[in-house]
């Protein structure tokens, strides 16, 4: 679950499992098993990872990854695409026209996310366009040929 949650949590509290006369506890029992993702945690919160939203669509050999992404500053929008993985890191930013911040709860500042994607992709054919807030990433997957290679032929140096 997270470093400060202990481990043991249900023999911590016996007698709390049927809390209010259900199982309460095992519609949590699920976060026990969540990982964080050592990348997408930094110490001094530089890159927000949180929240940034992906929907990930797939089409025959096509991927269609939708990025939740509004005031993305797209001149400092930097994608990777390599093999399974997709990475993109960028900069959000609130034009506030002038007024005077009393609330904000809209985050701003240094993206970056990392997506394992389904299979293997080109990364000669990567279409990216930005519409509304999202930023959508049209990729292709990689179908590899069955052809047999050639042979390999080693020229024997000491012989000649």
């Amino acid at each position: 679950m997270n470093k400060y949650w202990p481990k043991d949590w249900k023999k911590a509290i016996p007698n709390l499992p049927n809390f209010l006369g259900e199982d309460f506890f095992s519609t949590i029992e699920h976060l026990e098993n969540m990982d964080v993702d050592a990348e997408n945690v930094t110490n001094n919160n530089q890159h927000n990872i949180s929240s940034i939203k992906v929907n990930i669509y797939e089409s025959g050999h096509e991927l269609l990854c939708i990025f939740r992404l509004p005031g993305l500053i797209l001149r400092e929008v930097d994608i990777d695409v390599y093999d399974r993985t997709l990475t993109l890191s960028g900069s959000v930013t609130i034009d506030d026209h002038g007024f005077r911040p009393i609330q904000e709860e809209i985050f701003e500042g240094i993206v970056r996310r990392k997506v394992e994607l389904p299979y293997s992709v080109r990364t000669d054919r990567v279409e990216v366009s930005y519409h509304h807030g999202h930023l959508i990433v049209h990729l292709h997957r990689l179908i590899r040929s069955n052809e047999s290679k050639p042979k390999i032929i080693i020229h024997d140096l000491d012989s000649e």
